[in-house]
């Protein structure tokens, strides 16, 4: 059966502006600061070099209260990768390793999500120093989360 083509909105899109009031967690440079450099400015999972497309993702959630902005409690992901792991699709487990969701490894999406599957059950780049290694508590608390959310 052929799929049909998508039917868009015969609306015209305005071009419109509002002003907001915005939160700004003032310490999240200093974060991004001392975590990119703790991982030699890659992503932990895929290793990509590129810093403008990397973050420093929290481990425990900034707005947590475990959620400090320590190097410990922080990752260095690209953004594919820090959007996948904020949403659990993607996860580390407490001892360093990536997991894929169930749910991603069994879809069909292309190559993008293909390449995704393979980082499944490889090690993560971890800093050298041990202080700067992510914390293996948060992570097991983050892994619950990831494992939950796929069952």
């Amino acid at each position: 059966m052929d799929e049909q083509e998508p039917v868009l909105p015969e609306d015209p899109i305005e071009r419109r502006y509002a002003v907001r009031e915005v939160r700004v967690r003032i310490h999240q440079a200093q974060f991004r600061g001392q975590v990119m450099p703790a991982y030699r400015d890659q992503c932990a999972i895929c290793r990509l070099k590129e810093v403008r497309l990397l973050d420093a993702a929290h481990i425990t959630g900034d707005i947590e209260e475990l959620g400090e902005p320590s190097v410990s409690n922080g990752l260095a992901l690209c953004s594919i990768h820090h959007r996948a792991f904020d949403h659990d699709l993607v996860a580390v487990s407490p001892d360093y390793e990536v997991r894929v969701s169930e749910r991603l490894l069994h879809d069909e999406d292309g190559p993008m999500l293909d390449l995704l599957k393979t980082f499944d059950r490889r090690p993560i780049y971890v800093p050298r120093r041990a202080e700067w290694k992510p914390d293996p508590e948060r992570l097991a608390a983050r892994y619950d989360r990831f494992l939950a959310a796929s069952g």
